[in-house]
């Protein structure tokens, strides 16, 4: 970490990494009043080969992210109820106050982006299991909100370097943040700063951070389907200033396949519960009935080859037949046969195994599950466990300031965005296999809401910008002139 002689700044709040939670925190610093630089080692995500959603395209979390997880905008659950799922499904150990000022506010953060920035909303509706979800998105999905939050920025007179990589901190005798170095095509410069906000997003693009924190198992074994750009240089840059990092481990993993689309559990989220899932030995591995997308996953990437075949019936494709026609290189995914025993061998799988382990499954079906014995017979394989990205990250207090190895914020230093750590508890386990849903997937309301990357970037990005804004212009002599 370098070290830097106090000076005139040249920006009051200077903001690494131009997605979400960065931005958001440089529109709400600016509209307090400060000069804001938001600095971002990758281009604009607009234009050319930018996509709007799906796996393996060019772009940022938040260009990626679709533009979900804003929907609600009206309570239908008490705080405290929220809380207790919280706690009980983060086994006692998540962070409260983060927690409680997170569903205190969002619902009235979306609001303020819809009315008061004028953020422009699609609805859908959408069946998930039983429940009918409706099903907001930002309008022009991930592109659009990147878009419009450039817009946003632009009115509010917000400098945004873009493919400007930032180095590391800048700090004082006492330790304080007071800017940052970075490069970009001309060179590398200090920016000094009366406040820096770290909004750069996760480590997923960092083989050497993930076998740290993660493990061999899922750096290897998971593609990323997330951003492979995402390499930690925010957790690092904290990292060096004495911040403290907290649930480093966990990651959000969801099926996918060696093409990078959407796996089963999210495209034919209403066919994979009746069928099964097997390794390549023709393994069953998990209890489907127990398991929720992430467990299972998370269960995928401990196979062997990190693979597994989800295999189901014509009854259970007749449970979302428009969602099965609809979904994406079926012909080079999914296989059908009449037989179980020919449905193997187009899988390269015993066939033999395969009929005794639809045969013992057969035999232990009860409740709601129905038998896999109605002809024709699909195979989807190979799934893959896809790491979309990682969520531990720095710790922080309800002001958004970090915080370091001794419990004390760092002062100067502010972070926002997916590399916050903000409400996971210790990992529990599902039928046998880790599993770190629980927090992540709260939500604000029991037929969907608020819950996810995008809220909680929303939520801190105004905390982190209003706070650093309110440090930095406050400090002697940034307003000189």
């Amino acid at each position: 970490m370098a070290r830097a002689r106090k000076s005139e700044p040249k920006a009051d709040v200077a903001i690494v990494g131009a997605g979400m939670g960065g931005l958001i925190a440089a529109i709400e610093a600016a509209g307090k009043g400060a000069r804001v630089t938001v600095l971002d080692k990758l281009g604009p995500m607009i234009g050319k080969g930018i996509k709007a959603h799906g796996f393996g395209w060019f772009g940022n979390e938040t260009c990626r992210a679709g533009g979900g997880g804003l929907d609600h905008v009206e309570p239908e659950m008490p705080v405290e109820e929220l809380l207790a799922m919280h706690l009980k499904q983060g086994w006692g150990r998540v962070d409260l106050e983060l927690l409680r000022l997170f569903h205190e506010r969002v619902l009235g953060d979306i609001r303020w982006l819809r009315d008061d920035l004028g953020l422009p909303f699609t609805s859908t509706g959408s069946l998930f299991g039983s429940i009918l979800l409706q099903t907001v998105h930002v309008k022009g999905r991930g592109p659009g909100l990147m878009r419009f939050l450039y817009q946003a920025a632009e009115k509010r007179g917000i400098e945004i370097r873009f493919e400007t990589k930032v180095l590391e901190l800048l700090t004082g005798d006492l330790g304080e943040v007071i800017g940052l170095r970075a490069r970009d095509a001309g060179g590398t410069r200090d920016i000094h700063a009366g406040a820096v906000v770290l909004a750069a997003g996760g480590f997923e693009g960092n083989n050497e951070m993930m076998l740290r924190y993660v493990g061999p198992q899922i750096t290897y074994g998971a593609v990323i389907s997330g951003c492979p750009t995402n390499t930690g240089d925010g957790h690092q840059m904290a990292l060096e200033a004495g911040a403290q990092l907290t649930n480093m481990s966990v990651c959000h993993i969801n099926t996918t396949n060696r093409l990078l689309s959407e796996g089963p559990t999210r495209r034919l989220r209403n066919i994979w519960p009746g069928g099964i899932y097997v390794n390549k030995e023709g393994q069953r591995f998990i209890d489907e009935g127990t398991a929720d997308s992430d467990t299972l996953s998370n269960a995928i990437a401990y196979q062997p080859g990190s693979v597994a075949a989800l295999i189901f019936d014509e009854r259970a494709r007749l449970m979302d037949p428009e969602a099965y026609a609809a979904y994406p290189y079926k012909d080079k995914l999914i296989r059908s046969a009449a037989t179980i025993e020919e449905l193997a061998e187009t899988i390269e799988m015993p066939p033999a195994q395969l009929r005794r382990i639809v045969n013992e499954f057969n035999a232990s079906v009860e409740g709601k599950a129905h038998r896999l014995e109605t002809p024709p017979y699909y195979a989807y394989y190979p799934v893959v466990p896809g790491l979309n990205h990682t969520l531990g990250g720095v710790k922080i207090n309800t002001a958004a300031q970090v915080i370091d190895r001794e419990n004390r914020p760092i002062a100067g230093l502010y972070a926002a965005g997916s590399m916050v750590n903000w409400s996971f508890g210790k990992p529990f386990t599902v039928a046998g296999v880790t599993s770190y849903m629980g927090n992540y997937h709260i939500r604000s309301s029991k037929k969907g809401g608020a819950l996810g990357g995008l809220s909680t970037a929303l939520v801190f990005g105004r905390i982190a910008g209003e706070r650093a804004a309110q440090a930095a212009i406050k400090k002697p002599k940034l307003r000189k002139s």
